[in-house]
């Protein structure tokens, strides 16, 4: 990290002489900023450097023009993406023979955001094998589907509250923590399913544990970026994706759960699923603490 750091000077002076920026078709001056170094879930660390520039008013296009290109492999491309205004980012690809990139910078409508943060909900609960692996904790014992809605929707709620409370920064935990607790949450509620005799009231543990999970969608959200303008909607939309895609998981799930809760294995499919849940959950824990 140190060595990282101390680099710094250097690649802002190989950066600053080939990097290029234009807005509304005039060139704009670059100043430079702060670097840090960074270090992402899997370890690997990354120099972030920052130029900035003053605008007397919002831009309305941007051109980037990157030439440094030249000095990697021919096949080498630099992947980009550009967000103004809290919009949706807009990604360009760099390379030797595309080094110029011209971008349109609009602010969305509020309908615009919202279904792009509904899409991202959706998405983000169909890609979070974690989150995936708590639900599927949660109704492989199986039951009736008016008590697997309830566990979704208190889930649902409950992340609802600390997702608004961590993005607008009222309520902050550390990551590992954060993390840490997501992963906790999947091994207990695995673990209980040996001794759980009744999933009743089981909606009010997973709404204790859906607290936990919305502070690790905040996170989500903060590295895609919020907007200034709508962000309650934004936040509600995210939340509506992220249940229709509960919603969608449970549907697809409960017929198979119901049909093994009649037949003569379903204890044993019971604890055999709850068991490798159980072993993620505890792997995840011991990896994030």
């Amino acid at each position: 990290r140190d060595e990282i750091l101390a680099g710094g000077p250097t690649v802002f002076d190989f950066l600053q002489d080939r990097v290029a920026v234009a807005v509304d078709g005039k060139a704009v001056d670059l100043a430079r900023g702060k670097a840090s170094v960074n270090v992402d879930g899997q370890g690997n660390l990354f120099m972030e450097l920052e130029f900035r520039a003053v605008l007397s008013e919002s831009p309305s296009t941007l051109d980037l023009e990157i030439g440094f290109l030249d000095r990697f492999n021919p096949a080498h491309r630099n992947i980009s993406k550009v967000r103004v205004y809290g919009s949706p980012p807009q990604p360009a690809v760099f390379s030797r023979d595309q080094t110029q990139r011209h971008f349109v910078l609009v602010e969305p409508s509020l309908l615009e955001r919202v279904f792009e943060f509904t899409e991202l909900g959706f998405e983000h609960i169909l890609l979070g094998y974690d989150h995936i692996m708590f639900l599927l904790a949660l109704i492989v014992i199986g039951g009736r589907l008016r008590s697997l809605v309830k566990i979704v929707t208190a889930f649902t709620v409950a992340h609802s509250i600390t997702l608004i409370l961590a993005a607008q920064e009222i309520v902050v935990l550390p990551d590992r923590l954060i993390e840490s607790g997501i992963a906790l949450s999947i091994a207990y509620v695995a673990a209980e399913n040996f001794w759980l005799k009744s999933a009743g009231h089981r909606w009010i543990l997973t709404f204790f544990f859906g607290l936990v999970h919305g502070f690790g969608f905040a996170n989500v959200l903060r590295e895609l970026g919020l907007p200034d303008q709508g962000l309650i909607a934004s936040l509600l939309a995210f939340n509506v994706g992220v249940e229709i895609g509960q919603v969608i998981i449970v549907s697809l799930m409960f017929p198979l759960v119901a049909w093994v809760a009649r037949s003569r294995h379903h204890r044993r499919v019971v604890l055999t699923a709850s068991a490798l849940i159980f072993l993620f959950g505890v792997g995840w824990l011991v990896e994030r603490v």
